[in-house]
């Protein structure tokens, strides 16, 4: 009997899906849209750390004090890293100039599905 519990419960941490990390949870299942000028793109952070935008980039991600998002190239990995607004909400907007060299604006939003 006690074999069968035990592997009952390891059955539902293996089901359980993973959780986000402490700042993207809001994230979860949206669609984070990216505007910078008149181009954009549309971008989606998966709970096991992948990460794919509507640009065909894929790669993983990661959240420490900065967003980084991972792409392999012919030369090797690839990062760039920005801040991130772990209070943004669906249908809310936020704008930062942390994720360019120039200076320049980004607009994030995630969307209200």
């Amino acid at each position: 009997m006690n074999n069968y519990l035990a592997a009952a419960a390891a059955l539902v941490v293996t089901l359980a899906p993973v959780a986000l990390a402490d700042g993207m949870d809001n994230v979860a299942g949206q669609t984070v849209r990216v505007t910078f000028g008149e181009d954009g793109f549309d971008a989606w952070f998966g709970d096991d750390g992948s990460y794919s935008d509507s640009r065909g980039v894929a790669g993983s991600w990661t959240l420490d004090s900065e967003l980084c998002i991972h792409v392999e190239t012919e030369q090797g990995t690839a990062s760039n890293c920005g801040p991130w607004n772990p209070d943004l909400m669906p249908g809310e907007v936020w704008s930062t100039t942390g994720w360019s060299e120039d200076g320049s604006a980004i607009t994030i939003e995630i969307l209200a599905h």
